[in-house]
């Protein structure tokens, strides 16, 4: 049974190839054929898991006469696979965007740091060897990647540039990315890597700026509108509650406590989680 499922996860890792440019963006343990064999487990058993239940509840409720109802099995069988697949995926492209938010998150701050290295005249390689120990500072994806640096140089046999460019290439975030191909060519050939991480820093610093005015004002605006949604839906309820109590429909303030208990604390909860999301330095 294992070698078809081996070349069913081969055939699937074939076809993937987006799948597995997320999946590298992860820096993961495991080799991309390996995950794939696994998902491919895990498809299989779903569908069977799912044909097993579904073809159960047939025989159990009497309705295996009608050849309409057996072709949901199958069918059940088929679209649990998709679905576990397609989970599978999409756990891997979310967890490839999450490391690349959290990378430009905390960017400007790793080349101020390396900056500050620059102009103390450390070598490349050690300013990747001092990010790659700062996890608990500048974030472990950032760490993990300067430590993907360091593996292809010292493990790999790489020269620096070809590893910057290698690693550029499977990196989550696009200002990581800008910013290892312009070391690459700068350090390449032979110009100053001082003037370009201070030309970065500055760049960055001033998006970063531009990014918390912009979080600001959203979050302004946003706590304006909410307030005077909160105000008027209470007292649009309280007025539904009195007309429902002096028709004799309702005994009580049941509306008013449910929008107390029920709809101000969940349009609270939302948005306190849409202004998080939207923070840069989230």
């Amino acid at each position: 049974m294992t070698d078809p499922l081996r070349n069913v996860s081969a055939l699937m890792a074939f076809r993937a190839k987006n799948l597995r440019s997320n999946y590298e963006k992860c820096r993961p343990e495991r080799v991309f054929e390996d995950w794939m064999l696994r998902t491919a487990a895990l498809t299989l058993i779903a569908s069977i898991a799912a044909v097993v239940a579904s073809g159960l509840y047939i025989i159990l409720s009497g309705m295996y006469a009608d050849p309409l109802v057996l072709a949901v099995v199958p069918v059940s069988g088929v679209l649990t696979g998709v679905a576990t697949f397609y989970a599978r995926s999409y756990t891997v492209r979310s967890n490839k965007d999450y490391r690349g938010a959290l990378i430009d998150a905390s960017i400007v701050h790793v080349i101020g740091f390396m900056l500050t290295m620059a102009e103390s005249n450390v070598p490349l390689k050690k300013m990747f060897q001092n990010i790659s120990n700062l996890g608990d500072v500048y974030g472990e994806d950032v760490a993990l990647e300067a430590t993907y640096i360091l593996s292809l140089v010292e493990e790999d046999g790489m020269d620096v540039v070809s590893a910057l460019r290698l690693a550029q290439s499977t990196s989550p975030s696009i200002a990581w990315q800008e910013l290892l191909i312009g070391i690459a060519e700068v350090y390449g050939s032979g110009g100053s890597l001082k003037e370009y991480l201070r030309g970065k820093y500055q760049a960055f610093t001033e998006r970063k700026r531009m990014d918390m005015r912009k979080f600001n004002d959203s979050v302004q605006g946003l706590s304006s509108i909410y307030l005077s949604l909160v105000g008027i839906a209470s007292i649009f309820v309280s007025l539904i509650n009195l007309v429902f109590n002096m028709a004799g429909w309702l005994a009580n303030d049941s509306f008013v406590w449910l929008d107390a208990i029920v709809v101000v604390p969940l349009g609270s909860f939302i948005v306190i989680r849409m202004i998080k999301a939207s923070n840069p330095e989230a």
